[in-house]
C-alpha cells in the first residue's frame, strides 16, 4: 500500500515526487538510512520528508521505514518485474514464464492491499439489490466484463454489456434508480464515460468504478471506487498484462463477495442451472 502510494504520487509536490522516486529505486538502501541521509541523497529537507510521510498515512520517518520493511518482507522471493516490459530480448521461455508468474503474483498482492472490506461489502450489496446491472468497458477490459457477466448470469442476475459505444450510451440513458452501473476502465479516461456517469447519477443509478485513476472525473462521480494498482504506461507497455490481471482479480473478488451474501441460494441456483444446461445439451 505504501509503495503503491509512492508510485501514484497523488497530491505530491515536486520535491516529494523526487523523494518518492529515490525510495522506489533504492528501497532496501533506504531502510538503513537516517532521515538526514535520505534528505541529502534526494536533495530534499527533513521537513519535506516528514510531510511526505504524513501524506502516506504514517506519523514520521521511523514508522515509514517500519511499514516499508513490512511490505518488502511480504514481497520477498517475488522478483520486481517491469509491468510494461516484463521480459527482455531473446530471453528463454522458462525465464519469460517465471517473470509473468512474478508479475501476476505482485499485481494480485498489490491489488489486495488496495481493496477494503467495507467498500467490497457496499459494492456487493449494490449489485445484489440492483434490478439490472450495466457494465461499461472497452478493449481488453471488455473480455473481463463478459466473463463477469457470465458469472452473474449463473446466479440469475440480469446484466447488460455491449462493446458498441453508441449502445453503451443507450444503456446510460435507459438505466434507472433501481439499477447499478459498473465502469471498468484502467486509466479512467474513456471518452463518454464521465458524461454517462453524470447522466445516471442524476437519475439515482448506483455507480461503481474499477479503475487505477481514483482521483479522476469518472471516479469522483461514482458512489464507490475499487482501485487498481497503477503500474502501466500507455505508450511504454508491450501488452496489458498487469492491468488485466488486476481487473480480473477485482471482479473475481467482487463476484465472490456478492455470491457470499446469499451463499446457499446462489449455490443451489448455479448447480441447478448447470444441470439443466448439461442435460439439455446432452453433455
Amino acid at each position: 500500500m505504501l509503495l503503491e502510494k509512492l508510485r501514484r504520487g497523488e497530491g505530491f509536490s515536486e520535491a516529494e515526487r523526487e523523494i518518492a522516486g529515490y525510495v522506489l529505486e533504492r528501497r532496501e538502501q533506504v531502510l538503513g538510512m537516517t532521515i538526514g541521509q535520505l534528505a541529502a541523497a534526494a536533495y530534499a529537507s527533513n521537513p519535506t520528508i516528514v510531510r511526505l510521510c504524513r501524506k502516506l498515512g504514517v506519523s514520521g520517518f521511523r514508522e515509514f521505514k517500519i511499514v516499508l520493511a513490512s511490505e518488502l518482507e511480504r514481497s520477498a522471493g517475488i522478483e520486481d518485474v517491469d509491468a510494461n516490459v516484463p521480459f527482455g530480448l531473446k530471453e528463454s521461455a522458462e525465464t519469460i514464464a517465471a517473470r509473468i508468474a512474478d508479475l501476476t503474483q505482485a499485481t494480485v498482492r498489490e491489488g489486495a492491499e488496495l481493496l477494503h472490506g467495507p467498500d467490497l461489502d457496499a459494492a456487493a450489496a449494490m449489485l445484489d439489490s440492483a434490478r439490472q446491472v450495466y457494465l461499461f468497458a472497452t478493449g481488453d477490459s471488455m473480455v473481463r466484463a463478459l466473463s463477469f457477466q457470465g458469472k452473474l448470469l449463473k446466479i440469475n442476475r440480469l446484466v447488460h454489456v455491449t462493446h458498441l459505444m453508441q449502445e453503451q450510451g443507450y444503456h446510460a440513458y435507459n438505466a434507472g434508480a433501481e439499477d447499478c452501473a459498473v465502469f471498468i476502465t484502467y486509466h479512467g479516461r474513456q471518452s463518454g464515460y464521465a458524461a454517462y456517469a453524470d447522466t445516471m447519477k442524476q437519475k439515482g443509478v448506483k455507480l461503481i468504478a474499477i479503475t487505477a485513476n481514483s482521483e479522476g472525473t469518472l471516479a469522483n462521480l461514482c458512489d464507490l471506487v475499487l482501485p487498481l494498482p497503477l503500474s502501466e504506461d500507455p505508450m511504454g507497455k508491450i501488452a496489458t498484462f498487469s492491468s488485466q490481471i488486476a481487473i480480473d482479480y477485482v471482479l473475481n473478488v467482487l463476484y465472490s463477495c456478492m455470491f457470499n451474501l446469499r451463499y446457499e441460494s446462489n449455490f443451489e441456483m448455479k448447480q441447478s442451472g448447470q444441470t439443466y444446461v448439461e442435460r439439455t445439451n446432452g453433455l
